[in-house]
């Protein structure tokens, strides 16, 4: 699911391009890049996620412009509790591929982790606003008013 450049900022269309220009990024083929997907996401599929790591960082270097290798990159490193890094890259998806609950959902969870709790809960009503707007999102949406909902009772005396 790639975003028009439309949706992106100007900032996000000239990250997507300088990226997609690096040298690196046209040294494999799309094909090559795939079947090494395939097994970083079989680990991650057995909840190997140090495994998977290493092989989602070598695809988010070769295929910076692929969503999904750098939501398996920030999974792995949520997954390895390296909360800080997998928010920069949920982030980086966002700026990259704008309207993207998922990746707010999962700073949420990060964010959470980090006891950052009022960054958390802005987050989680920022998915709940995609959700309210968007019935694709209505999942999400639903997590995330469960979540906030929790930190919200948690927050009470």
């Amino acid at each position: 699911m790639s975003s028009s450049p439309s949706q992106r900022s100007a900032f996000g269309e000239q990250l997507f391009d300088g990226l997609g220009a690096l040298p690196g990024s046209q040294r494999f083929t799309a094909d090559q890049l795939e079947v090494i997907y395939a097994l970083a996401y079989a680990h991650v599929t057995q909840r190997q996620y140090a495994q998977a790591l290493p092989m989602f960082a070598f695809l988010s270097q070769y295929g910076p412009t692929r969503k999904h290798y750098l939501a398996g990159l920030a999974l792995c490193l949520q997954m390895q509790a390296r909360y800080d890094e997998a928010i920069r890259i949920y982030s980086l998806i966002g700026t990259l591929f704008p309207v993207t609950p998922e990746a707010v959902l999962r700073v949420a969870e990060c964010q959470l982790a980090l006891a950052d709790v009022p960054a958390a809960q802005a987050s989680l009503r920022m998915v709940a606003e995609y959700a309210q707007a968007d019935a694709a999102h209505a999942a999400l949406g639903e997590r995330a008013r469960s979540l906030l909902a929790l930190t919200e009772k948690e927050a009470r005396p």
